[in-house]
């Protein structure tokens, strides 16, 4: 019998809080073999999935009157779950290379985020687009709707032609550089893009310093987009000055030009306390004024990969009404993925928490040193190390770019080894079970420990052992 509205309300007034089942003596015996951030994100998903359970499922709703939704129980749900990505994970790349989007680590990546989205598309077989992936987005960033495309490029070329075709962009000249999104197939050229769409690009200002005056000047009755762009594959330092987004999209709107915001991979919210710090997030863009904001669904967003198109009604439905939209939509196993991990943002403080990459992202800088340590240790035998092994503090970084603002203090052990070269040890790392993702530096190997768990430092310590 299904439950009615009363029935399903106190059954979900059973459930415990967050914090409830922190305080699970089963829980706190996991802390010795996962990270705190993964362990706040298995419980958040076991606390969302037994609540879409209930009220999604009515058959179900009906066998929780006769079973308990006890903390206890619940706690060996989480643990269930943990232990189950265990076991998923054996055979996957560790990445301790220092760089998080790392263009091996792409298959990996790509794959895991199919697997799951798959995962939900078979579990709600009858997932249609009812707006909640707007309202998700509506109430992370504020922003009206959103569109999700096949890639960061397909949807900034849609941007471009439905609404500047046959008219003049305006971009800023120091930010007309290669843009990349993670794991898309290579850098995008958003000039050669612009005019692909159909449109002039008139680019304003010196490659170091544009001023609003820069862009009033060439403001006319052509223009119909102003293009503002999140830098991702270099970074100006030294004597620069740029205008500020929110007086960009002032000017724009005075001049009835839509301003776009090209943030490329980055978070839908601020964050500011985790090991890494995001800047311009959708959310600030959103709230400066802006119209649309292409940006990545993978990468920082946690999603599968895809890009996303996210700004006011009437920017939306014009770009919806384009003929080219049906074309570069994404499949319906992308969205129901991106739904996913919508939801799961939405019921944490924080975009990292529960990231696939959390134990990189999330991480402090006293986590990472400890995880360094138990590597070190573990790479010595009687007091003494096989090899020339010492702990070395540096920087993680988000791409092979290396640019400063993507930067994260880390800890890293460093092994000298002798007799081989270390090119030739690292490749026989990376084609060990789980495979080993290093970086070789002169004579040296570096193992960044931002990229790997710390349910994982034994593997690794295993892997090195086995050479030196």
């Amino acid at each position: 019998m299904k439950p009615g509205r009363e029935d399903l309300r106190l059954l979900l007034a059973r459930l415990p809080s967050v914090h409830a089942l922190q305080q699970q003596p089963g829980i706190s015996e996991l802390r010795d073999r996962f990270e705190d951030v993964q362990i706040d994100g298995a419980i958040r998903k076991v606390l969302r999935d037994t609540r879409n359970r209930l009220r999604f499922r009515p058959q179900e709703a009906e066998a929780f009157r006769s079973a308990s939704l006890s903390p206890y129980d619940l706690a060996a749900g989480v643990a269930a779950l943990l232990e189950d990505e265990v076991r998923s994970a054996d055979g996957d790349l560790i990445n301790a290379s220092g760089i998080l989007f790392h263009p091996r680590t792409r298959d990996r990546y790509a794959g895991t985020a199919a697997r799951r989205a798959s995962r939900l598309a078979l579990t709600l077989a009858a997932y249609e687009d009812d707006g909640r992936t707007a309202r998700l987005v509506r109430e992370l960033t504020g922003a009206e709707d959103v569109l999700v495309a096949r890639s960061v490029s397909a949807a900034f070329l849609l941007a471009v032609r439905s609404l500047a075709e046959g008219a003049e962009v305006v971009i800023n000249r120091g930010q007309s550089g290669l843009i990349d999104a993670p794991y898309d197939e290579r850098p995008v050229n958003p000039v050669a893009v612009c005019r692909l769409a159909g449109a002039r690009v008139v680019e304003t200002g010196a490659t170091n310093k544009t001023r609003l005056s820069d862009y009033r000047s060439v403001l006319g009755e052509r223009t119909a987009l102003i293009i503002t762009v999140r830098p991702s594959t270099y970074a100006l330092r030294g004597f620069i000055e740029e205008a500020g987004q929110e007086e960009i999209a002032r000017t724009g709107a005075e001049a009835g030009a839509t301003v776009l915001h090209l943030a490329g991979d980055t978070t839908l919210r601020p964050v500011r306390s985790a090991g890494y710090a995001s800047t311009r997030s959708v959310a600030e863009a959103v709230r400066y004024g802006t119209q649309l904001i292409v940006a990545a669904g993978g990468g920082l967003a946690g999603g599968p990969p895809c890009g996303l198109l996210i700004g006011s009604h009437t920017v939306i439905a014009r770009i919806r009404r384009h003929g080219l939209w049906p074309a570069v939509r994404a499949s319906r196993h992308v969205r129901a993925g991106l739904d996913a991990r919508l939801a799961e943002l939405a019921d944490s403080s924080c975009d990292l928490e529960s990231h696939p990459a959390a134990h990189m992202l999330a991480a402090s800088l006293e986590e990472v040193g400890f995880r360094a340590r138990q590597l070190l240790d573990r790479l010595s035998e009687n007091g003494r190390h096989r090899a020339d092994c010492s702990l070395v503090e540096g920087q993680a970084h988000l791409t092979t770019y290396r640019l400063p603002g993507d930067g994260m203090p880390s800890f890293a052990v460093s092994v000298r080894p002798v007799g081989v070269r270390p090119e030739d040890l690292a490749a026989r790392w990376l084609k060990a079970t789980p495979a080993l993702l290093v970086d070789c530096c002169r004579d040296r190997i570096r193992i960044d420990l931002r990229g790997v768990e710390k349910r994982r430092v034994p593997d690794v310590a295993r892997i090195v052992r086995s050479d030196l």
